[in-house]
């Protein structure tokens, strides 16, 4: 049990700043809240987390907008003690939505929805520092979850500004085809597909965030962690072509960080024609996995000696500020159908030095 002091201490804490320096975040897998996990990952360089993950919805009995789903909040507080005794500053983010989960509830604006966040926020026994949007497909494809319709994306950039303006972070976490700097191409749709690649497969998003960051005024989302490992994104398409992991890194980081331009033709939205896509290092996280069971060979897996190699020679100009990785109880688990475990939390620590470094080999265990 927290004391009210150490609470009290906490909940003060809670300012909506992000550590200085590089970041190596990490997802919290749904609902989950270990101590152990968390308190290890934390130690060995994690100093974002993403706790995992809250739905915004309409309830049925009283017509109201209503906040669902996320891990037990008296057990993040406890974390989050341990963390603070630590000594080690670490921001905590709620994730709203996830794979399958419902889009936020139209009926009601940005605004709304962020007061009655903000209010769920300050009722918990240690407020959030912000939130992490991760609004993604469903698995129905003709699920009107696989749109994002007009008004959906002006709610997640209303929230968001109201949440820079009260003092909270804000930040998004696309797949990587939600987020393309390979193409123009731009729907509002989440089940897409490409003849040439896969056709099979229709769950790919055509620029969705793109536009979400395009269309936000500047500043608005604190980081951007681009997911490399979904399901047959274009950096898989890459690697099955033979290009190393390293160089690949290096040359997506490199022109995602110039700028690209999305088509907008929606005759739904306000921006239109050739729009144009920045983002700065500052704000960029690049997002791994470890490809288990049935992801291996559908997912993109990056070795962490690629993953050094490619931020390393990289002009710090044209590097992401650091990465993330899906998810805490997963660090140190056997990779990409391979007998090898990977420690991506001290293994990144290991040249983004956020913690203290062990002495050990930290890339593979």
């Amino acid at each position: 049990m927290l004391s009210k002091a150490l609470l009290a201490s906490l909940a003060l804490l809670a300012s909506g700043s992000l550590p200085d320096g590089p970041i190596i975040a990490a997802w919290q897998d749904w609902s989950a809240c270990n101590e152990t996990e968390t308190l290890r990952a934390v130690k060995e360089g994690v100093n974002v987390i993403f706790w995992f993950a809250i739905s915004l919805v309409k309830d049925q009995s009283t017509q109201q907008p209503t906040i669902t789903g996320g891990p037990d909040v008296e057990c993040v507080a406890k974390v989050r003690g341990a963390i603070e005794q630590l000594g080690l500053p670490t921001s905590h983010l709620i994730t709203i939505g996830g794979w399958d989960a419902p889009h936020p509830d139209t009926s009601f604006i940005g605004e709304q929805w962020f007061d009655v966040w903000n209010e769920w926020n300050n009722r918990l026994p240690v407020p959030f520092d912000g939130f992490d949007w991760d609004l993604e497909g469903n698995d129905d494809v003709s699920s009107r979850d696989n749109e994002f319709t007009p008004q959906c994306l002006q709610l997640v950039i209303d929230m968001s500004v109201a949440a820079k303006t009260a003092g909270l972070l804000a930040t998004l976490a696309p797949p990587q085809s939600y987020f393309d700097v390979t193409t123009q191409e731009f729907n509002r749709f989440l089940n897409n597909s490409d003849p040439q690649w896969h056709p099979e497969f229709h769950y790919m998003g055509r620029n969705s965030y793109a536009y979400l960051l395009a269309a936000a005024p500047a500043g608005t989302f604190d980081l951007v962690e681009v997911q490399l490992y979904e399901t047959f994104s274009p950096a898989l398409r890459s690697l099955d072509m033979g290009m190393p992991g390293d160089e690949y890194l290096r040359l997506w980081s490199k022109a995602l960080l110039a700028g690209w331009k999305i088509n907008v033709t929606d005759p739904m939205l306000p921006l239109k024609g050739l729009v144009p896509v920045h983002l700065e290092p500052s704000r960029f996280i690049a997002a791994l996995s470890f490809a288990p069971g049935s992801s291996a060979g559908r997912s993109a897996f990056f070795w962490p000696d690629q993953v050094q190699r490619a931020y390393q020679e990289a002009d710090p100009s044209k590097r992401p500020r650091g990465y993330a990785f899906w998810n805490i109880a997963m660090d140190g688990s056997k990779v990409n159908d391979t007998s090898q475990k990977v420690h991506f939390a001290r293994s990144l620590n290991s040249f983004l030095h956020v913690r203290p470094t062990e002495a050990e080999d930290p890339f593979v265990v």
